[in-house]
């Protein structure tokens, strides 16, 4: 597993269960862009995360003071895909995978730091004239093998995104927590 996010079983199946069915019933808006969401189907939570039992789970992993939660459900068809980027505006970011049908593509991607500290001996490097190695930068692209139920945790700075879809589809429910006691 890469640094910046962790990997968890975090809902029970009846939770995905609840979360899939209130998918079903909430109306959907397509987008050829949002923000860094390409050809993706949206569906916003409106009910209040208090109501509902897998957002109450989803607050406890979050571990954060606030009760307020952004909610929303994304389905990717084919050709869809999120550009790589970081979530600045939240304080924790988890994105549960609740169904992927016949999926070709649609990989969760993130972008780590290369943490070597030195070339190791026997080893040979070309570089340009820059003198550039890397080390320290986010430079090291990795797919993220997440099945069906799991949640990907990950804090403001992780550089993350998907890989474009070529068959199937996958549905996720992403959820942003922040803690309202900043700045206090």
């Amino acid at each position: 597993m890469g640094g910046g996010y962790t990997k968890e079983s975090i809902l029970s199946p009846d939770e995905v269960k609840e979360a899939l069915d209130l998918y079903h019933r909430t109306p959907m808006r397509r987008y050829w862009q949002y923000y860094n969401l390409f050809k993706v189907e949206r569906r916003d939570i409106v009910e209040r995360s208090t109501d509902l039992g897998f957002m109450r789970t989803l607050h406890k992993r979050a571990r954060t003071r606030s009760q307020k939660a952004d909610g929303y459900f994304l389905r990717y068809p084919p050709g869809s895909f999120t550009k790589i980027h970081s979530d600045n505006n939240s304080d924790i970011t988890i994105v549960t995978l609740l169904e992927s049908k016949d999926l070709v593509g649609g990989y969760s991607l993130t972008q780590g730091v290369f943490d070597e500290s030195s070339r190791p001996e026997g080893w040979d490097a070309i570089r340009d004239d820059s003198g550039y190695n890397g080390y320290g930068d986010e430079i090291v692209p990795d797919v993220v093998d997440i099945s069906d139920g799991e949640s990907l945790c990950y804090g403001p700075n992780l550089l993350h995104g998907v890989s474009k879809v070529y068959q199937g589809h996958r549905i996720v429910l992403v959820t942003w927590w922040n803690n309202d006691t900043k700045g206090k």
